[in-house]
């Protein structure tokens, strides 16, 4: 009976030791293996998330660029008016499609508008830039109610819901088009826009549209938007934009985007066909692009890499050295169509 009673020898109880840390060993191995595909998933997902965003919002703008409402069918066999007082600057040249800035060798060429170089986060000089003059996606288009007289303000319909936002206009009937500055009044069913005039930024230089649009005229907000690449609090650099009618305030989009390279599709023979692709700086007549390549580096949030990342990336023609650092990147490209410039 005492020999029954007795507990485990000292050889059992290594032996059960021995088996126990094996079991938990696995088990951590097991732990620390899912641990880090989780992290290495997660580092992947963050970056085509960051592509997938950035890539949406510059395919929205982009698409939308160039419009000149019912005129654009007939583009330059009717009268194209801007009727605002700075009609060529950065901000308010809006029968320009797009226009570019290419950055290289930590300068941009051409020079960087005030606005750009001037900005509360101005850009980063390795990356390029793209202005875009364009409708915003899901900003409603509307109808004039009556006949508008060069001289008149401007009155449309709409639903007791809408909401005109902007503060500048292109107005277009197939016979003219012109783009002016308005403030808006809301009258429920029916919205006035009246011509702007200074101080108010942006005006125009008189309150005359010069010309005349017939009742049902389409009447759309349009906006100047600039995307660039700057320094970010949060995470080394990031996508920023510039809205004209947000009063032209940086607003940081994307966090984790280090570089974006752009080319434009020139069409020179008025086919609407892209015949070559052009960095900025060698586009010479930016109303004949239609298409744009576009190339981002997206960076993960997070230095959390067991490796140096000692890969060269490739945007488009410009080679970007190794960081050797942890962080994880990828690259992403697409071709943009500028569909009011080809249809």
């Amino acid at each position: 009976m005492k020999k029954r009673q007795a507990g485990f020898s000292m050889v059992e109880l290594m032996v059960a030791l021995t088996l126990s840390l094996i079991l938990i060993g696995g088990v951590l191995s097991l732990v620390y293996s899912s641990k880090v595909t989780y992290l290495e998933n997660e580092r992947v997902a963050g970056t085509q998330e960051g592509g997938r965003a950035a890539f949406e919002l510059l395919l929205r703008d982009l698409r939308g660029s160039g419009f000149q409402g019912c005129a654009q069918p007939v583009a330059g066999l009717v009268p194209s008016n801007n009727i605002l007082t700075d009609p060529t600057s950065l901000l308010w040249d809006l029968g320009v499609p797009v226009q570019g800035y290419e950055g290289s060798g930590g300068t941009f060429s051409p020079a960087l508008d005030p606005l750009l170089s001037g900005a509360a986060a101005p850009p980063s000089a390795n990356s390029d830039i793209i202005v875009i003059r364009t409708i915003r996606a899901g900003v409603p288009q509307l109808r004039t109610s009556k006949f508008i007289n060069p001289g008149d303000d401007v009155t449309v319909t709409k639903t007791g819901t809408q909401k005109v936002v902007g503060n500048t206009f292109v107005i277009s009937d197939c016979q003219a088009e012109t783009v002016f500055a308005a403030a808006v009044t809301d009258a429920g069913t029916t919205a006035t826009l009246t011509k702007s005039v200074a101080p108010a930024v942006p005006s125009n230089q008189s309150g005359n549209l010069l010309a005349s649009f017939a009742s049902g005229a389409l009447v759309t907000p349009v906006d100047t938007v600039i995307y660039y690449i700057a320094p970010s609090d949060t995470a080394g650099t990031a996508l920023w934009r510039i809205v004209s009618s947000n009063n032209a305030t940086p607003e940081e989009l994307i966090p984790g985007v280090e570089r974006m390279e752009l080319q434009y599709g020139v069409d020179t023979d008025g086919d609407a066909i892209v015949n070559e692709y052009d960095d900025a700086d060698a586009v010479t007549n930016w109303s004949n692009v239609v298409s744009v390549r576009v190339a981002i580096l997206v960076r993960s949030t997070q230095a959390n890499s067991r490796d140096l990342d000692q890969k060269k990336y490739t945007l488009l023609n410009q080679v970007v050295p190794a960081f050797k650092d942890h962080y994880q990147r990828s690259v992403y490209t697409t071709t943009i169509t500028l569909r009011n410039r080809t249809t």
